[in-house]
Parts: structure tokens; sequence; C-alpha cells
């Protein structure tokens, strides 16, 4: 039995103003956060590229206020290394990043090379510079959108590519760096790319990360690694995020971190192989979500493809 005409256009009409005000918040959407991002620089910044001085896989999964239908959820992986020096010591990186976040029928994959480059200076220090080129995909999945008596799968109307974005992004990254101690800059969507669709003028917005921390040593085996972070987006209050993370040996690594008003960490990170490294977040909400929403998971994994020279893997932020 056919659905009367009057029923199917509400119906459509509906779906095409959820999609407008989809995109109309585009402005201000913060991309993904990452708890562990100690663990995995270069997913943050592109002149991390070149780092270690082989190729090295990171990759993890953040589900976020688990239990609710329609969290926001993020999955990511890149590969990155030295791929040259020249002769004055000055490294080459090259690498590549892919991260897909979604959040109820909401969400966007992005895609993009890296090249950085390691200048060698004075007193053990090293000025990088890097850029990334891709193209980021953000969708609107109306088919995921149920109302009753519809099954919106069925219709063409809602499954076509009418509800998907294609639009160019560029990220650019400064890293200086020595033994001991780091200072970062990335700035994610430079162009801030702006895809004209259904009579909308949807922007993705410029968003600036500073990165710093120390390495400290401690007594015997054990050191001492704090960090901060400060992120801006037009549209967005500033988050702020510090970590203190304790390292037993370069084989266990724990310990804690606090975003602005929102989240309390817990973070470990173990190396199961000499060239295998594994970690887990957990996010405790504060503030205002404490009550509205519930916990949040992060895993990640590492592994490098340099030749065993140890029983460890040094800590790529500090080479």
């Amino acid at each position: 039995m056919k659905r009367p005409m009057t029923k199917r256009l509400l119906f459509r009409l509906t779906l095409v103003a959820t999609a407008l005000m989809a995109l109309s918040t585009v402005d201000a959407q913060q991309l993904p956060l990452r708890t562990n991002w100690q663990f995995n620089y270069f997913q943050e910044n592109p002149a991390f590229a070149g780092f270690t001085d082989c190729m090295e896989l990171k990759a993890g999964y953040r589900q976020q206020w688990a239990g609710f239908d329609g969290a926001p959820s993020t999955a990511f992986a890149n590969l990155q290394g030295e791929i040259g020096r020249s002769a004055g010591g000055n490294i080459h990186g090259l690498g590549g990043r892919v991260t897909d976040d979604s959040a109820g029928p909401y969400g966007f994959t992005q895609l993009d090379l890296a090249y950085a480059y390691h200048l060698k200076m004075s007193q053990g220090w090293r000025l990088a510079a890097g850029a990334a080129v891709g193209f980021m995909q953000y969708r609107l999945a109306l088919g995921d959108i149920v109302l009753p008596d519809f099954q919106a799968g069925n219709d063409p109307a809602i499954t076509s590519n009418a509800n998907q974005l294609l639009a160019p992004t560029m990220d650019f990254g400064l890293w200086t760096y020595n033994k001991y101690t780091f200072w970062g800059l990335s700035i994610q969507n430079l162009i801030e790319p702006s895809v004209d669709q259904w009579g909308l003028d949807t922007r993705f917005r410029r968003h600036v990360g500073f990165y710093g921390g120390s390495l400290i040593r401690l007594e015997g085996p054990w050191s001492f690694h704090p960090a901060g972070s400060l992120r801006f987006s037009a549209g967005a209050p500033v988050a702020v995020d510090v970590q203190a993370l304790f390292d037993y040996d370069e084989t266990v690594r724990f310990g804690i971190g606090y975003r602005n008003e929102t989240a309390l960490s817990g973070i470990l990170t173990l190396n199961i192989m000499e060239n295998v490294t594994v970690g887990y977040a957990y996010d405790w909400n504060v503030g205002a979500l404490s009550q509205a929403a519930s916990s949040t998971h992060e895993f990640t994994l590492g592994i490098l493809a340099c030749p065993v020279r140890g029983s460890h893997v040094p800590c790529a932020a500090f080479q």
C-alpha cells in the first residue's frame, strides 16, 4: 500500500530542514578530541613527520559518552617516518593520516599526506616545519534518521550523494625540540574551505593549537613527562589540556590529565613487545557534563618498524 503523497512530501521537507540545520553548525564545530595525544603527536601536527628514523604506525579508536546511542566516536590512523637526510644532518619526513569521526547521523572522513623538514640547530635543538594537504568528506546520513512508519533507506532521494560534501584541507605545523623539551604550533583547516550547497555557505573553521612539554629524569629508571596544550577556534571555547605522566624504564607510562571544565582523564601506555605499544585512556566527565553524559574510552596502538636496537622503544618526542 502506497503512503499518501502529503506524508511523503512532509517527510522529505523534514529531512531537508534537518540537513540545513546540521550544515549551519559546521562553523563552530570542533575537530575531534584525543585524550592520549602525547602518544600520537603526528595526528595533531604534520611537523612531527620524520621524528622516527623508520616508519611508525599509530592507530586508535575513541568512544565518547559510552552507552548513549549516536554518541560521538572517532577512529584514526597514521604512518610517518624519516625518508632521508641532507649533508648537514637535516631530516626529511613523510607521512599520511586518516580520521573518521561521527556523531549520530553526522560525521566526516579526512585523508591527507604530510611532509616535514627538520632543521638541525645549535645546542641539540631542531626546528621542524611541516604541511599536510588532503580532503574532507562531510556527510549527513539521512537514512539513519528514523521516523514512524517510514523506511528512509528505501528512498533514493534520501540515499543519494546530495547529503555529502567534499572539501580540500591544508594543515601547517611547527615543532622545536631537543632531548628534554618541545614546543609546537599546529594550524588545521588553514584555508578554511567553504562549500556552497543547498543555498548555504558552509565553512570549516580554522583550528590553532599550541603544545609544550618536558622530560624530567627522576631517580633510577623513572622519568616525569608534564605537557599541555591550548586549542582555539572561532565560535568555540578555548580548550585547555594539561597532563602529568610518569614513565618507568620506557616500558610503562601512566598518569592523569585535565581538560578545562569537561573531563578528568586516566592514561596508561604499555610497551608489550620491543616495537609494539598499546595505550588506554578513560575520561570522567566533570562540570556540566557530569550529570548529562557517561564516560569516554580511548584505545591506541603503535608499531615501530625500526630494527631492534635494545630492549625499549624510545619516546619519539624527545629524540
